[in-house]
């Protein structure tokens, strides 16, 4: 049974074309800092690091000392420790006492954290500063990991987990700065016309001249902040609507044969033909008898038959200005395959006749 692709197109109107600021841009200044630690997980039920893990022996060890307990590490037979390693995202504004997410990876040969608990470990940031501690209960989503006399049972990914709010802030996010110089906007997708677009919708809300398009990416405020500071104004701008500009763009699955294709693509005028060649060897086995009397043996022997096949290809001219619905009518017209559809996007593109961006996943 062939399987048709699947064509998805994206058409644009104006209502749906208008976004609003916050979801295509950021605030220039204002972002998270990423967090990274190591500590010990305690607890596991015989899931842990393997004694060869000299990382876990000598951290488990220098705990114990720092408690007051002199242990030596040598003697230490660890199965229930793992050393994992912390990461956490500290967004823009947090302040201390907040809690935070808190990601535990395992270090070593750790087969599970589930059950685990983590000790309180430092979070620091790429300034080597302490900016949140960490500890509770690790998460791993039900992981199960058993196994007994050579065999084993693993159900879902138990080396990872997550601290849910298991992080307490202790410093403020240094790398967030809302009121140093002018404000700018940031788009996460860089380009000329959404930035112009961009400036335009402020000036509309604040006037003319209140914005200034500096390049593809960044827009510059020029007005002054209202009375209610930097923070109302851009709680004004954020909510703000326009149309941003897109690229034209088509991006194919070739595993499920699904395409997704923006309103703006066109293709230009082009012939279009689909065909393979199928070539079939049939052994055609017989059986060979000798003749009466005689001192010969029955021998199976092979009388190949090949026959070969080619469908009749079909030719599809595509008109100038081809929108995405008469590429998904011919398309599917021509019997295409995934793989086949991928090749003829490919040609289409090579032609020069796609006039958009052909992306493959």
């Amino acid at each position: 049974m062939r399987h048709l692709p699947t064509l998805i197109a994206l058409a644009a109107c104006s209502a749906w074309a208008q976004v609003r600021v916050k979801d295509v841009a950021d605030v220039q200044g204002v972002s998270v800092q990423r967090l990274v630690g190591y500590g010990l997980v305690m607890g596991l039920s015989g899931t842990g690091d393997s004694p060869n893990s000299a990382a876990t022996t000598q951290s488990t060890a220098n705990l114990l000392r720092n408690m007051g307990l002199e242990v030596d590490p040598t003697q230490l037979r660890l199965r229930n420790v793992a050393s994992v390693i912390l990461t956490a995202d500290l967004p823009a504004f947090a302040k201390p006492g907040q809690r935070i997410d808190v990601q535990a990876s395992s270090l070593g040969d750790a087969r599970s954290l589930t059950g685990g608990v983590l000790l309180m470990a430092p979070l620091k940031g790429s300034d080597g500063e302490i900016y949140a501690l960490a500890q509770g209960s690790v998460g791993t989503g039900g992981a199960i990991s058993q196994s007994f006399s050579g065999a084993s049972l693993q159900q879902n990914h138990g080396s990872s987990g997550i601290l849910p709010r298991g992080g307490i802030v202790q410093r403020e996010n240094v790398a967030s700065r809302l009121d140093d110089g002018p404000l700018r906007l940031t788009l996460r997708d860089p380009d000329f016309s959404s930035a112009e677009a961009l400036a335009q919708a402020i000036d509309k809300q604040f006037g003319a001249g209140s914005a200034l398009a500096e390049d593809a990416a960044t827009v510059k405020f020029l007005g002054k902040d209202p009375d209610g500071g930097r923070t109302e104004l851009v709680a004004q701008i954020e909510n703000l609507r326009f149309e941003p500009s897109r690229t034209a763009r088509v991006v194919v699955n070739e595993r499920t044969g699904t395409i997704v294709a923006g309103s703006d693509v066109r293709i230009a005028e082009v012939a279009v033909t689909q065909g393979s060649l199928t070539i079939r060897v049939d052994p055609n086995w017989q059986v060979s008898q000798p003749a009466a009397f005689s001192k010969g043996t029955t021998q199976v022997v092979a009388n190949p038959k090949i026959q070969a096949t080619e469908p009749k290809s079909q030719m599809q001219v595509l008109p100038a200005n081809t929108s995405v619905g008469d590429l998904a009518r011919t398309l599917n017209s021509l019997g295409a395959t995934p793989r086949d559809l991928v090749a003829i996007l490919q040609a289409i593109q090579k032609s020069g006749a796609l006039q958009a961006e052909l992306v493959l996943m």
